[in-house]
This record gives structure tokens, sequence and C-alpha cells, in this order.
């Protein structure tokens, strides 16, 4: 193979290499903007996305808050209740000690008549 011809297939290497490195950067510049739309397309579904749970969330909270309110609405009930409940019992009991030491009293009464007929009796 003479100098020439070496020289001409060197250059047409040259040229393929040429060739393809441009091939090669334009496939580059093609993926990386096919990465950047997909990557702002996904921002954009993820943005969309997390909107909507942030509105869901806001509802949930909400009903928190609210049940949180009626819970805290019927313990103060209850409280209520059972206050009424032990001043009744209260009473209640007060009346019955009342009842049951005039029924001791009278109990006691009708023991020292029942002795003292007796003591008469048996003298």
């Amino acid at each position: 193979m003479t100098k020439d011809e070496m020289e001409q297939v060197l250059r047409h290497f040259d040229e393929k290499a040429a060739q393809t490195q441009r091939h090669f950067d334009e496939k580059a510049v093609e993926t990386q903007h096919h990465f950047d739309e997909k990557a702002a397309e996904t921002e954009r579904h993820f943005d969309i996305v997390a909107e909507g749970l942030r509105s869901e969330i806001q509802i949930v909270a909400e009903g928190v808050v609210g049940a949180n309110e009626r819970l805290d609405r019927h313990a103060e009930a209850m409280r209520a209740e059972f206050a009424e409940v032990r001043a009744m019992i209260k009473f209640s009991y007060s009346e019955l000690d009342r009842r049951v030491t005039h029924l001791e009293s009278n109990m006691a009464n009708l023991a020292a008549r029942v002795e003292r007929l007796e003591s008469r009796g048996s003298a």
C-alpha cells in the first residue's frame, strides 16, 4: 500500500470517526432533551398529586378538629351528668341514713318498752 493510499484510508477512518462522534453527540443531546421533558412531566404530575393530597389532608384535619370538639362537648356533658348523679346519690344516701337512724331509734324505744313490760309482768 502506498503512502497516498494509506493517507486516504486514514482520512476515511478520520471521517468515519468524526461522523460517529457527531452521531453520538446528537444522540446525547436528544437523550438529555428527552430526560429533561420526562423530568418536567414527572414534576408536573407530582405537583398535581401533591395538591390533591394537601386538599385531602386538609379535609381530614378539619374532620379531626370537628371530632375533637364533639368529643370535648360530650365529655363536658358526661361530667355534668356524673356530678348530677353523684348529687342524687348523696341526697338518697342522706335520706336513707336518716330513715335508718329513725328506725334504729324506734327499735331501741320498742326494745326498752318491751323490757319494761316484761319486767312489770314478772314482778
